[in-house]
Order: C-alpha cells, then sequence, then structure tokens
C-alpha cells in the first residue's frame, strides 16, 4: 500500500486529498470525507490504511474552504458546496487510471453520512454506500438544540447568509456557546482530533439557519445501492430514530450497532471494529476479494 498527495478541482477552488493504493490490482474505489468541521487527519487515515490492505484504493479528501482543501473565506460551511465536492471526487475517481468507474462506493461520518446518501440517490452508478453515525435528519438535531444556543446563533447565521462572513465555535461543554455543545462533544472532537491536524474549533454558522431541511432519511427508500449504516448507541450528537429509520427503509440497507458515542468509532479498539465489518459488508457484495 502507498500513499499520494492529489488535489482535484471542485467549483471555486482545488480539494486537498489522499490516495491509497493496494500493492495488487484495487477491486473497489472508496470515496471518503469527514463530518461537519473535520479534516481528512482526523482519523480517517486508519479506516483508508485498512480498507486500502483490503484491495480498496480509497481517496481522502478535505472540502473546501476547511483543512488542506484550498478556498475563501476560511471555515466556510455550505451544504450545497460540500455535495459538489462529493460529485467532483466521484468524477475525479472515475477518471484514474486502474478504476472501474462501476465500482465506487461512498464512505461518510456524521454530517458527510448525508452527503453520502444524497450523492447515491443522484447517481445510479455507485456501487455501495457506508455511512457511519449519519446526521440524516437535520430536524432531529434542530430540535436538541438548547433555545439560549439558537437564539444566539440565529443572527450569526443570518449574517454569514447574508455575505458577512463570522465564525462560531465548533464545539464547547454544556452551556457554552458554540454549535456541538451538547454532553460528550467537545471531549469527542478533543479524543477525535491529533495533534498535527489542521482542523480549527471555528465554523461559519450560516447552514444552521437551513439544518433543519437536511432529511435524506425521507428519501431513503429511493436508495438502490447497498447501504451499510453504523449506530453509536450512546451517540447524542444524531438521531438514532432516524439513523434506525436510514437502514430499514433503505431496500438494501444494513444496520451495525456499537457500544460508542457519536466518536468512538475514532478512538482506541473503535477503528479496527468498525472497518472489520465495514470491509465483511463490501466482501459480501463482492467489492472486495477474501
Amino acid at each position: 500500500m502507498e500513499r499520494r498527495d492529489l488535489t482535484f478541482r471542485s467549483g471555486d477552488a482545488d480539494c486537498a486529498a489522499w490516495l491509497y493504493e493496494p500493492a495488487r490490482e484495487p477491486t473497489c474505489f472508496v470515496v471518503m470525507a469527514h463530518g461537519f468541521s473535520l479534516t481528512r487527519h482526523d482519523g480517517l487515515p486508519a479506516y483508508a490504511e485498512r480498507l486500502a490492505q483490503a484491495g480498496a484504493a480509497v481517496l481522502v479528501f478535505d472540502h473546501r474552504y476547511l483543512g488542506d482543501s484550498g478556498g475563501e473565506p476560511r471555515q466556510r460551511f455550505r451544504t450545497r458546496a460540500q455535495r459538489e465536492d462529493w460529485l467532483s471526487a466521484v468524477a475525479f475517481a472515475r477518471a484514474l487510471e486502474r478504476v472501474d468507474p462501476e465500482r465506487i462506493v461512498l464512505w461518510g461520518f456524521s454530517f458527510s453520512g448525508s452527503h453520502v446518501v444524497e450523492t447515491a440517490l443522484g447517481d445510479a452508478r455507485i456501487a455501495a454506500a457506508m455511512t457511519l453515525c449519519p446526521m440524516v435528519d437535520g430536524l432531529a438535531r434542530a430540535l436538541t438544540t438548547p433555545p439560549a444556543l439558537s437564539a444566539w446563533l440565529t443572527p450569526r447565521a443570518l449574517a454569514d447568509q447574508l455575505g458577512r462572513h463570522n465564525l462560531v465555535p465548533v464545539t464547547g461543554q454544556p452551556g457554552e456557546y458554540a454549535a456541538m455543545a451538547l454532553v460528550g462533544e467537545a471531549d469527542g472532537f478533543a479524543a477525535s482530533v491529533p495533534t498535527n491536524s489542521p482542523w480549527r474549533n471555528e465554523i461559519s454558522p450560516g447552514v444552521f439557519l437551513s439544518v433543519a431541511a437536511v432529511r435524506p432519511v425521507t428519501k431513503a427508500r429511493r436508495l438502490r445501492a447497498p447501504l451499510w449504516v453504523g449506530l453509536g448507541e450512546r451517540d447524542v450528537s444524531v438521531s438514532a430514530k432516524a439513523v434506525e429509520r436510514l437502514a430499514q427503509r433503505a431496500p438494501r440497507g444494513e444496520l451495525q450497532r456499537y457500544p460508542y458515542d457519536h466518536f468512538g468509532a475514532f478512538v482506541g479498539e473503535g477503528p479496527e471494529r468498525v472497518v472489520a465489518d465495514q470491509i465483511d459488508f463490501l466482501r459480501r457484495h463482492e467489492l472486495l476479494g477474501a
């Protein structure tokens, strides 16, 4: 296995990516990106390395405005732009040598789990999709936001959407003003982000005006690709009911449960346990060899 640095164009900037290539001819190609504000450095190499050792090629990228990718202003979050990044990443992967364009697999965590579902819904050629602790019901998340925090976020989100770029903390302890301040979220970020990561505890807040409308779980019955769904049984960051419904409604969905919170799949034995199940899923769908 070897890893190469690459970039691909998406919209107004270049996305930074790593390409993991197996020693033998790849049997599928996994396109992978992180969730809300996180970067490719934050726990994803453990998954990409193991998938590549199993025979997949893996493209791990940062969304525009975040991490090592280009784009200004920095730390900008736009749902539409990130979905464009996914489309660009898939197109870039299909154009690479040694890649079967009909054997593209999508891998997303948290907010990127919603991008994975939306991308697979719009592309009948996607061979399979894997979503870990996916945020597939933004309305459920919005309803858990304390009223005082919503009141603080709303004017900042309005200003951001009107073109007055501003940043708020991504995470904080319960009671602090931050986008993700439920119990355990700040500690989860701290445990998942290594010291050499370019992750910043800042994000533009405009997305919070529309996050309640991010509900790909309502479209799950239209998803034709095999779908692997990972649920953390102690996860308070996303709706467990929505995650379960995603797997139940998708015609080829399957659910794996783990005794973790939202970030547990990136610490301790989490990566090895979860990726082993993902490799088994890909083998059962003949996307990886034995």
